[in-house]
């Protein structure tokens, strides 16, 4: 789930308890500087805007297209992730990259609500509705976050910002036997509604074929299914976490800054 993954990048600058909110002192050697380039490509260059311009542009064509061929007699639907797809969470990495210090949790973040939405993504959940397509929104958060990511979402005014267009991590995440899997959660959707695109961030956002990257890091779920990107699957970047980061790490947990920084240099091509 994001909170597990958000924990597992950004725990290991800390030199407190997550438990806690207090100043620590800075390390003579900040050992993330990894997650500093990403966050601050994704706050301030052009082509971060204009990959989620072009993924939403394309999502446009795609839904109309499905609209135009529809003759199931199913009501339309679009499945979205939350987080780093529709509402931009770069500031809380910024909060606890800043000065060294935890000053905040991740669910302390959530509930403020503040998230802004991401370029094109509420001009395309709006879009959608225009054209009767309804907007699922499946996320990993957990289930005790649904009141402020409700408010959130309306409070920027994503359309379907309801109890149930919401789906979180409690909802149905156990039935394949992956408390982290999405499966369960997009076939109750399907039950009642073609699903005509999923996008997201991350390849579990959109089947579960793609959960399994012991081989080769999952490209070869991603070469066997390639005429699916940019049709029914719209990937929008974040390279700031993610599930690609685990088979890097050998599936290693606990692992230091610099443990994790040699492994990555090791493989480096």
């Amino acid at each position: 789930m994001k909170l597990r993954i958000y924990s597992s990048i950004l725990f290991s600058l800390l030199l407190v308890s997550c438990s806690t909110t207090k100043k620590t002192n800075i390390p003579d050697e900040l050992p993330d500087d990894k997650l500093v380039m990403a966050v601050a490509w994704y706050q301030h260059s052009s082509e971060m805007a204009a990959l989620y311009y072009q993924g939403f542009n394309i999502a446009k064509e795609r839904l109309d297209e499905a609209v135009e061929l529809n003759k199931t007699g199913k009501s339309l639907a679009v499945v979205v992730d939350i987080d780093e797809t529709m509402l931009d969470n770069s500031p809380f990495a910024t909060i606890v990259l800043s000065k060294g210090e935890f000053s905040t949790s991740w669910k302390d973040w959530t509930n403020k609500a503040e998230a802004k939405p991401l370029p094109g993504a509420l001009e395309f959940a709006n879009y959608a509705k225009s054209k009767n397509v309804e907007v699922f929104y499946i996320t990993n958060r957990d289930d005790t976050e649904r009141t402020p990511t409700l408010l959130n979402l309306q409070k920027v005014g994503f359309p379907f910002s309801t109890e149930d267009h919401l789906l979180t991590k409690s909802d149905l995440s156990a039935s394949t036997g992956n408390t982290s899997s999405k499966a369960g959660r997009r076939a109750k959707v399907a039950e009642k509604h073609e699903i005509i695109l999923l996008i997201g961030d991350n390849l579990n956002d959109f089947s579960e074929m793609f959960e399994d990257r012991k081989i080769n890091g999952g490209k070869v779920a991603v070469n066997r299914n390639r005429e699916d990107f940019g049709r029914k699957f719209i990937v929008l970047p974040n390279p700031m976490y993610g599930a690609w980061e685990k088979p890097l790490y050998d599936y290693m947990e606990g692992l230091s800054e610099k443990e994790k920084t040699q492994l990555l240099k090791s493989k480096l091509k």
